[in-house]
This record gives structure tokens, sequence and C-alpha cells, in this order.
């Protein structure tokens, strides 16, 4: 047994808190980062290794290329970091790039075209924005002027218009962060079959109706349109009426006279 062996097998001093071993570790953290997973199944920890290494070598790949770009372009670099400090862009740029940098730049034709272009496509994005803006803004009025209507159509106090509204709200910001909770779903499931629910208790409440009515006629005697009356056993109902027995009429040889007898 070699020295790190015998130390990671001692006993630990009483009192002392034991010193983990590398496997212990490693567990621990398996358990806290996937606590769903079977810490039985070999090939499914091997599996979260596997996928870890895979994004270490992802972040590994981005950090190279960041080092190439500072390496190559030492002022950018500067910047990147006075932004992770905070530091205001503009301030940033002009204490890295002289205005004879900028006009430097200018004087090259083809610099000069890439840098018209990129100040074009920055007031084009510019005047974008305001017209949605302007346009965000008209909607929002229409959609209060809705709301409005809508409380005032349904008897809706303002202090529930306030709580729709705000509820609105939220779903508008959820959804710009890509964010849709059960709720949400519970809401567009249900608005989605609100006909069919509406058209089956409406079906549901005819179909009461009629068996209301057909009992009602029962208990009078009288069976519903279509179907012959009942008999209640004289609980109420009237008997039918006999209809008379129709007489037969027959021929009696022994007389030689036709006769008649009741059917």
């Amino acid at each position: 047994m070699d020295e790190k062996e015998k130390e990671e097998t001692k006993a630990p001093v009483e009192g002392e808190t034991p010193k983990k071993s590398q496997r212990e570790t490693f567990m621990d953290r398996y358990k806290t980062d996937y606590p769903d997973d079977n810490f039985e199944d070999e090939e499914a920890m091997f599996g979260r290794m596997n996928e870890r290494n895979a994004e270490f070598d992802r972040m590994r790949g981005r950090e190279d290329d960041m080092k190439r770009f500072v390496h190559d372009h030492p002022q950018f670099g500067g910047m990147y970091l006075d932004a992770a400090q905070g530091k205001n862009f503009i301030e940033s740029f002009l204490s890295r790039f002289s205005k004879d940098d900028i006009l430097a730049a200018y004087d090259d034709p083809e610099m000069a075209k890439k840098l018209a272009d990129a100040q074009a496509e920055f007031l084009k994005s510019q005047e974008d924005s305001k017209k949605l803006k302007e346009e965000g803004e008209a909607n929002i009025q229409e959609s209060i002027k809705r709301l409005n209507d809508y409380c005032e159509a349904n008897g809706i106090d303002e202090e529930e218009a306030t709580k729709i509204w705000g509820e609105c709200i939220d779903f508008y910001v959820n959804g710009l962060k890509g964010i849709f909770t059960e709720e949400v779903f519970d809401m567009v499931y249900k608005a989605k079959n609100h006909d069919a629910d509406v058209e089956a208790a409406r079906a549901e409440g005819e179909q009461a109706g009629r068996n209301a009515k057909i009992k009602t006629q029962l208990a009078s005697g009288k069976g519903p349109e279509g179907l012959p009356p009942t008999f209640d056993g004289g609980q109420g109902a009237a008997a039918p009426e006999a209809k008379p027995k129709q007489k037969k009429r027959f021929y009696n040889p022994f007389s030689n006279e036709w006769e008649e007898s009741e059917g």
C-alpha cells in the first residue's frame, strides 16, 4: 500500500471531520446536479460524465477563440474587460482609439463604405425601433379601451379590471422571455375547448328538459308525443275506455239462418 492509500484509509482523529475520498466527493456532486438519476446505473453515470466533458470541450473552444481575438485585437480585449467591470462603452472606446484612427478609417475607400453601411444599418434600426415603439403605444391605448368596454359589458369593477390588465402584462413580459407556465397552458387549453364544452352542456340541458317533460306527462297519464298512453295502476291516471266487442256473424246449418255471437 503506497503512502496515498495509507493516508486515505487511516482512521480519523476524534473530533476531526473525516476527509472524503475522491469517489465520495464525486458522488456528492453527482447527486446534487442530477438528483433524479439512478445512482446505481453506471451506464447513466458515465453518460453524464461524457455530457460534461463535451460541454467542457465547447467552453474550452470558446475560451481559445476569445484568447485569439484578444491577442489579435488588444484594444477590443481591453474594452471587453472594461465592459465586464461596468465601464461606459464610449469612454472605453475613446480611451483606446484616437480621433486620428477614426479619420484614417474614413480615408480608406473600402473601410469608408463599410462604415457608411454600418451607419445606415444603425439609423434604419433606430427608425424601425421608433416605429415599433409608436405602434406599440397606440396598440396599448386601444387595448386599454377594449378592456374597459369588456369590463363594462360584463359588470366587472375597476379593481378586478386592474388585476386582469396586470395578468395580461405578465403574460406578455413572460412571453418575451420565453416563459410559459402551466397556468398559461391551462388557460389556452380551456379556451380552445370552450365551444365544445358549451355545446355539450347545452345538449345535456336539452336532454334533461325533455326527460323532465316526459316524467310530467307520464305522471298525468298522458304519454309523450308519438307514444301510447301509459297505465300507472290506479295512481291518478284514468284507465282507457274499453272498446265494445264486435259481434261475429256465422251461418247455422241447423237453423238454416245467419246468427250473431259475441267475439
